[in-house]
């Protein structure tokens, strides 16, 4: 067990609430501009491995990551 901040308790480490809340703290350490890349890829490529997430998941997803790294940084800066 370990506490999430997103979720407000503690969750199982095994639990995609984990899973989820390791992905945001990673995503929220990059500096801005390795987060953007990692985000929204790089503009132009078509190497399968520069696409970034939105590339992956699509814009959707994406937008909802952004509100959730916003959301842990506001929830760890207290």
């Amino acid at each position: 067990m370990a506490y999430s901040h997103l979720a407000a308790a503690e969750v199982s480490t095994w639990s995609e609430e984990w899973r989820h809340e390791c992905e945001i703290a990673y995503l929220a350490g990059l500096p801005p501009p390795k987060l953007s890349v990692m985000l929204d890829g790089v503009a132009g490529s078509t190497d399968r491995e520069e696409r970034g997430i939105k590339g992956v998941r699509g814009e959707v997803a994406v937008a909802a990551l952004r509100a959730e790294i916003a959301r842990y940084r506001q929830l760890t800066a207290q």
